[in-house]
């Protein structure tokens, strides 16, 4: 009895000091060194105060967005600037950036009220786009998701980073 005492006793010991080994392998692994931030999208992306491609796509990713290029969206308005056109999730987005905020609010001025609306409003039958304005960036998103619409929105009116 005492010897199957002794092998049950010696074959938990052993078992237990393999598992404290490879508990220190991996924390040896994980105290590696850290990647550098050289040429990461924030390096490259100066704050200037005003809307750039990269400060907005940079927001969108920070808000959960997961903006993704394309270049397949429909019935957007012709403005002074060409749009640029990113899809979050099932959602479309063009944002024009323009040079300065009273072209900006010209440029908004111009769109039709009854297609175009502001985040403000809510959504009705008609399928408009909404309308969202900051600074030199004009925004329209095509989508009929209320929360998207919020995120979207919370992102964009948040304001440029600032330098």
């Amino acid at each position: 009895m005492r010897s199957r005492v002794a092998w049950a006793m010696l074959a938990a010991t052993v078992a237990c000091a393999g598992g404290k080994e490879k508990a220190r392998d991996t924390a040896v692994v994980s105290t590696g060194p850290v990647a550098s931030t050289a040429g990461t999208p924030a390096a490259d992306c100066p704050r200037t105060g005003h809307w750039s491609p990269c400060q907005l796509k940079k927001r969108l990713e920070q808000a959960g967005l997961a903006p993704r290029d394309t270049t397949a969206l429909a019935d957007l308005p012709t403005l002074s600037v060409k749009p640029v056109t990113i899809m979050l999730g099932n959602a479309g987005l063009a944002y024009y950036l323009f040079a300065d905020t009273l072209s900006r609010h010209q440029a908004a001025a111009s769109l039709d009220t009854m297609a175009f609306i502001p985040q403000s409003k809510p959504l009705s039958m008609r399928n408009e786009a909404t309308k969202i304005e900051n600074d030199n960036v004009l925004a329209i998103l095509l989508s009929r998701n209320e929360h998207q619409r919020e995120r979207v929105s919370d992102a964009i009116t948040a304001g440029p980073p600032q330098p």
